[in-house]
């Protein structure tokens, strides 16, 4: 066996024993140069941990993590709640429809499914539990709207492709927008189908126009976040990283200012959890970095984009194939990681076949969100199950029409490029 496919197979060996991804990482990357006998490369590694983790762009992340912490912290997610229900609260299944639209709400400021499931389960589980619905079904819906997070912009997976590709940050954003909204609306659909074949429960109160308006002015401040982000990038006021700063400004502003909800007691917490997630997802990116730097040394992007190549007749094949092997390996490695090992493999092949770099970035990302909601290592998925309490198959039981929809989604996304790349155009951020 060579070089390298004894450090895959450690790689694979690693993962399945359950080490941090970091560490399975870097692990197999010391081991390549202990195997390939030349000890010099160590100095490459620690050079390309530091590199991987230097660029300006990954500024974004501590920052756009911040916000969504501040907000939580700052209870805006009860108001955004609270319209939801105001807006879709009467249809029937009402809800699972809120927790929909209060998921697409929160998308606009977190950019985090983790965040969503965590803020918006422990809050409309239980609730809608009370009021009848199957706790497996809510948990399935929690889960599978929480994907919207990390679609619609801003999106840190998004940040980490430009980072590494030099895809503008911009156009990945404006390119998630359609597809996480279409997201949404099918999952409403399935909610949908599902209320009126078990007969959930409708909510009768009457939403008057003076409710609606209170419930709008008091919702409108934070749904202005992501306009402020997407507003300023594209106008050209600032960067994607100096509008991840403004959003932290902004954050603070609204939750100590405007509605006196943020105790500045918390900001140590919220600066705790921030350093905490903002380190993790750093060192995996550096370790992840060492490891696509391997991977290039064996020349596996080229043989990648060889093989693939063999395909360029049927560009159709090729992105089955790119799906197909996107989401197996979104079952096994997060998404962070992902992004940083597989996007310099797949930029050439996406290349040769003609693929535009903003739509290959989309779908790369439906497919690792798909990823989140799959065993073994669904950490989406896992996370409602902790939220709820329910077992993992009656919450796969709930979850896969769900599924089914967002495969369709991808589909879509995928042969329509249109999808993706019209808002990009239309802003004039890509050709």
């Amino acid at each position: 066996m060579s070089i390298i496919g004894i450090v895959i197979l450690l790689f694979i060996i690693l993962l399945f024993l359950g080490l941090p991804v970091t560490f399975v990482l870097g692990i197999s990357s010391v081991a390549y140069c202990f195997l390939s006998g030349n000890l010099d490369f160590l100095y490459i590694i620690s050079h390309n941990l530091f590199k991987g983790m230097d660029n300006f762009v990954l500024m974004a992340i501590p920052l756009f993590i911040l916000t969504g912490e501040i907000m939580n912290q700052g209870t805006i997610t009860t108001k955004l709640v609270h319209f939801a229900n105001i807006l879709v609260g009467r249809w029937r299944g009402g809800l699972a429809h809120v927790n929909v639209v209060g998921s697409m709400f929160f998308a606009g400021i977190t950019g985090s499914a983790l965040s969503d499931v965590a803020a918006l389960g422990s809050m409309l589980i239980p609730a809608m539990e009370r009021s009848g619905y199957d706790k497996e079904f809510s948990a399935a819906v929690t889960a599978a709207s929480a994907i919207q997070g990390p679609i619609i912009p801003p999106s840190i997976p998004a940040v980490l492709i430009a980072a590494v590709t030099g895809t503008s940050t911009g156009a990945l954003f404006l390119g998630g927008a359609i597809p996480g909204i279409l997201l949404g609306l099918f999952c409403c659909l399935i909610v949908a189908i599902l209320a009126k074949k078990r007969n959930y429960p409708q909510q009768k109160e009457k939403i008057t126009l003076n409710l609606f308006i209170k419930a709008l002015v008091q919702s409108f401040l934070p749904l202005l976040t992501p306009l402020i982000i997407l507003g300023g990038i594209l106008l050209g006021v600032f960067t994607p990283t100096e509008a991840a700063a403004v959003s932290v400004v902004y954050a603070l502003v609204l939750t100590t200012v405007a509605y006196r909800v943020f105790s500045w007691k918390k900001m140590k917490e919220v600066l705790v959890t921030t350093v905490l997630s903002t380190s993790k997802i750093y060192m995996i990116i550096g370790t992840a970095s060492i490891f696509a730097w391997i991977l290039s040394m064996e020349n596996i992007p080229a043989l990648a984009a060889s093989f693939l190549a063999s395909f360029a007749g049927n560009k159709i094949t090729c992105l089955i194939i790119i799906n197909l092997f996107l989401l197996f390996w979104g079952m096994w490695m997060d998404t962070a990681p992902s992004i940083m090992v597989l996007m310099p493999l797949l930029l050439p092949i996406a290349s040769t076949i003609g693929i535009h770099p903003t739509h290959l970035g989309v779908i790369v990302i439906l497919n690792l969100m798909i990823g989140l909601l799959t065993p073994p290592f669904g950490m989406a998925l896992f996370s409602a199950q902790a939220v709820s309490n329910v077992s993992l198959k009656g919450l796969l039981k709930e979850l896969w029409p769900f599924l089914l929809g967002h495969f369709l989604i991808l589909m879509l996304v995928t042969f329509i490029p249109a999808i993706s790349l019209f808002l990009p155009r239309l802003f004039g951020l890509i050709n």
